[in-house]
């Protein structure tokens, strides 16, 4: 399994790349939408390790269709070019009757299955390849029906779930979703998340997602009792850290992570870590 880290700020382009020379991470994560105005090639040649892409604001579950397809067509130029080892979204609500959203809100996963897999299935269609779509930090009760509407998904859409470990650990805290709900689809998954959380400043003290701090020791511990999954060919975990970034923070955070894992630091090779990557391509994305 290989251990990477998310990139989503161009000021952190030096600690990425220090990373990645000390041979800290395996890969980098691109969080692609903050980056498309830079060419293809020139985007390739910046990182000398491989890489995956991690999509935050297609909202394609509610942007026009023509917007999409403009989007999705940049995308692809992206995904030929650096090949990366997976594509990921996200589903979440962005806006409500038509107002945009401060903070991202968790969808209805009963009322709204039918539009997302018709959705999924078009996406990853555009796209062409699997896409490996991320579980929400769960605030209220409708939390508790994420892990059937993912594997009802998965199965029918072809798309992949990218397991974000701590996110199922503030669901746990806020709505009391257990984390052995999860044990199914952990098993299944392929690429994986993990960050930071930080407490909300109102009460109820709720678990927020922030990518901020270091990791916690509920996430450590929940990391360790699905580390058999994570140790299977091909699986990738990336390592979060959008505030506080301090660069030996996120390498003491990396180190315990390599520790939970008994995963070694890595010899770079695009060639052995990318080989999954045409896996996603040319899979199978109809119902």
């Amino acid at each position: 399994m290989k251990i990477g880290f998310n990139f989503s700020l161009g000021t952190t382009y030096p600690l990425v790349t220090q990373l990645v020379r000390e041979r800290e991470i395996d890969f980098c994560e691109i969080l692609i939408d903050n980056f498309l105005q830079v060419p293809a090639v020139e985007l390739a040649a910046a990182f000398d390790c491989p890489v995956a892409f991690h999509i935050m604001f297609s909202k394609y579950m509610e942007s026009d269709q023509a917007a999409l397809e403009d989007l999705a067509a940049r995308l692809r130029e992206y995904i030929d070019i650096l090949r990366p080892l997976y594509v990921s979204d996200h589903i979440a609500a962005f806006s409500h009757l038509g107002r945009q959203l401060y903070h991202l809100a968790e969808v209805d996963y009963a009322g709204a299955y039918r539009q997302i897999r018709e959705r999924t299935l078009w996406w990853q269609e555009r796209l062409g390849c699997r896409v490996h779509l991320e579980n929400y930090p769960s605030i209220m009760d409708g939390g508790h029906d994420a892990p059937a509407f993912f594997a009802r998904l998965t199965k029918e859409t072809g798309c992949g779930l990218l397991f974000d470990i701590s996110n199922a650990v503030c669901a746990q805290r806020n709505c009391g979703l257990p984390l052995d709900a999860w044990s199914l689809l952990a098993a299944e998954a392929r690429h994986f998340h993990i960050a930071g959380f930080t407490g909300s400043i109102l009460s109820p003290r709720l678990a927020i997602d922030a990518h901020d701090t270091d990791l916690a020791p509920d996430t450590l511990a929940y990391l360790e009792r699905i580390g058999p999954a994570l140790a299977l060919p091909g699986r990738t975990l990336t390592y979060e850290r959008d505030g506080n970034i301090e660069y030996e923070a996120i390498v003491r955070d990396l180190h315990r992570l390599r520790t939970a894992l008994a995963c070694p630091k890595p010899s770079h090779g695009h060639a052995a870590v990318n080989a999954d990557a045409s896996e996603d391509r040319n899979a199978n994305v109809t119902a």
